[in-house]
């Protein structure tokens, strides 16, 4: 008791201090500042004659005019100035505690209270890009969504809020936090156990991929040590409602195995990892070959149109009929999308799933991955039984995934080695051959650089410049070329930048833009909410298994079969393949049926060669 006694007394005797009421919370502050009042009113009764005229005098100056006698008048006037140096010091404590609420506020170091909410660290020209997706996602829900983004140092934070639209991002209520990144607390105060999401993007302020990647593993080391972080994770995943956390990463190899090998659980990882040479970096590689694929999944991995769907059979109405019955039978009775296969989990309780499964009954606890425009519109009606002529079946032929082009690589700034998964042995030498590198950038200005382009008869030509000089290439030679020149389809633009794509996209000469950025962006946000679509993306982006194909009308489908979308799905599913969509003379892939009129080729997925 007398220790605690002390104790009390030295914290009294410290508040007393100048330091010591300077550094004491607001509300320490106004309690000292009352009790401080209370004791004075109290004294001052028995100097002036009674209680209620002390306090009157002291909260009221006004009333210091029927002070009656020279003990009234001289106490009084005490009492008077007092008071004013009390109310002046209680209204000096709450406008400074204002201002500073208003700096945490805008600083960045604020908690945050709720929950449901995505946590982005760190920022890099991608974050924008992520913003605008999740806004559609929340758009296309009618809801608000919490996104709180916690960043290194005050710079970042004003540099941010300077230029942040609201506008732009309605539906999102952004919260802007700076703090040690490398120190639990942090993400304790922003309510990291109860974030729906936490993506760790590549910061932009370091020099290099390495001291990129160093951060960044050195972020996910200090998370991962939190016991109370990672039991959380854990608990989550066995509830079959995983956090959805991903990092980014540079192509080091080795980055992205320690970084899996960090959050390696039975069976799996906590964490996803994107790097430029994962998903994204296929897709751009097999947009070199066709920019059909760069649209085809630049709308898959959008909110606003077209996308994924894991849906529970039930809510189509498939309880009691899904036994028994044959994937191609509900691929062709599912309306308002398509479906490309089944997701489950497998004996660790990880996400698995099963695409083009022909053949193969839905078991018991299957949900459906539907490519669909509105989850709400799917239903489920048994397709009636009708037989297709097999010389038509035969007539069907599918290309294999690995083809031939003419292509031509003009720089290096995006790496193009998985390009080569997707050609064959002729064309990978013609590659070699035409891959174009130079040391000097005015070298790609040469008239007979520039003529040679033209001359050699390309399939496609790639410029993966950086974005300014491979803008002003892309302009050279869009200025040389009419606007219905056949030559303006052979060229595809590889950007990071939005702003130069639009530029060129407004242009009437243009035609082909693949935005590295802008897909990466659109992946992040899609893993933000739907981790299960890693291992999706991956099956289709990557050179084997299941992945998107593209007929030739007339060369590897006839044109009389291309007629009525019904049979057109019947014919494919006898060929084990899922019809997607058509792909008409803009090369932009309609997923949604009435557009085989005038349809130059078909966006089907498949095993393969079949």
């Amino acid at each position: 008791m007398r220790s605690w006694l002390r104790l009390r007394w030295r914290a009294l005797r410290r508040l007393l201090s100048p330091d010591g009421f300077a550094l004491a919370t607001i509300w320490v502050q106004l309690a000292a500042i009352f009790v401080g009042s209370a004791l004075l009113i109290l004294f001052m009764s028995l100097l002036i004659g009674d209680l209620s005229t002390s306090y009157r005098w002291f909260a009221d100056p006004s009333s210091y005019a029927d002070a009656e006698g020279w003990a009234q008048l001289l106490f009084g006037l005490v009492q008077v100035l007092f008071g004013l140096i009390l109310f002046s010091f209680i209204i000096s404590v709450l406008s400074a505690s204002l201002e500073q609420l208003i700096e945490r506020i805008k600083g960045g170091t604020l908690p945050y209270r709720k929950s449901g909410h995505l946590l982005i660290v760190n920022y890099n020209v991608k974050l924008p890009l992520i913003l605008d997706e999740i806004n559609l996602r929340a758009q296309r829900l009618e809801r608000t969504e919490d996104v709180v983004l916690l960043f290194p140092d005050r710079a970042t934070v004003d540099q941010f809020c300077e230029h942040m639209e609201a506008e732009r991002w309605r539906q999102l209520q952004i919260y802007v936090r700076q703090g040690d990144l490398l120190h639990w607390h942090t993400y304790e105060k922003l309510g990291a156990l109860k974030a729906l999401g936490l993506v760790i993007l590549a910061p932009e302020d370091e020099p290099d991929e390495f001291a990129r990647d160093n951060r960044n593993l050195k972020i996910l080391t200090a998370l991962i040590n939190e016991q109370t972080f990672m039991h959380h994770l854990l608990e989550r995943q066995a509830a079959k409602s995983p956090v959805k956390c991903s990092i980014e990463l540079s192509n080091q190899t080795y980055s992205r195995d320690i970084a899996l090998a960090l959050t390696a659980v039975q069976g799996g990882s906590l964490f996803a990892v994107t790097t430029p040479g994962d998903v994204i970096g296929s897709v751009l590689a097999r947009s070199m070959v066709d920019i059909v694929y760069y649209k085809a999944f630049f709308e898959l991995l959008s909110f606003h149109a077209w996308n994924v769907q894991f849906v529970d059979p039930a809510a189509v109405g498939l309880e009691q009929r899904a036994p028994g019955v044959a994937f191609e039978q509900l691929m062709l009775g599912i309306q308002g999308g398509t479906l490309v296969g089944y997701s489950r989990l497998d004996r660790y309780g990880h996400f698995d799933l099963s695409l083009c499964p022909f053949g193969e009954a839905m078991q018991a606890h299957d949900w459906l991955i539907v490519v669909t425009r509105d989850q709400r519109k799917l239903r489920y009606v048994a397709p009636a039984a009708q037989a297709e002529s097999q010389t038509d079946i035969a007539a069907i032929r599918v290309p294999s995934e690995i083809v031939n082009r003419r292509l031509c690589v003009i720089g290096s700034t995006w790496p193009v080695a998985a390009l080569e998964h997707f050609i064959d042995q002729p064309s990978r030498d013609f590659l070699h051959a035409a891959h174009f590198d130079f040391d000097d950038p005015q070298r790609y200005f040469e008239p007979e650089f520039v003529a040679s382009l033209r001359i050699e008869n390309y399939d496609h030509i790639v410029i993966n410049l950086p974005d300014e000089l491979g803008f002003r290439l892309t302009l050279l030679l869009l200025s040389a070329s009419e606007a219905d020149d056949p030559f303006l389809e052979a060229i595809i633009t590889v950007l990071t930048d939005p702003v130069i794509e639009e530029l060129l996209n407004k242009n009437v000469r243009y035609r082909n833009t693949v935005l590295s950025h802008k897909l990466a962006a659109k992946y992040i946000a899609q893993l933000s909410f739907q981790k299960n679509l890693e291992k999706f993306f991956a099956e289709l982006a990557m050179p084997s298994g299941v992945e998107f194909n593209l007929l030739n009308i007339g060369e590897h489908i006839p044109a009389e079969l291309v007629t009525d979308e019904a049979r057109l799905r019947r014919l494919l599913a006898a060929r084990k393949l899922v019809y997607l969509g058509a792909v008409g003379s803009s090369r932009k892939v309609h997923f949604d049926d009435g557009h085989l009129a005038g349809a130059r080729q078909l966006l089907v997925l498949g095993h393969g060669t079949v």
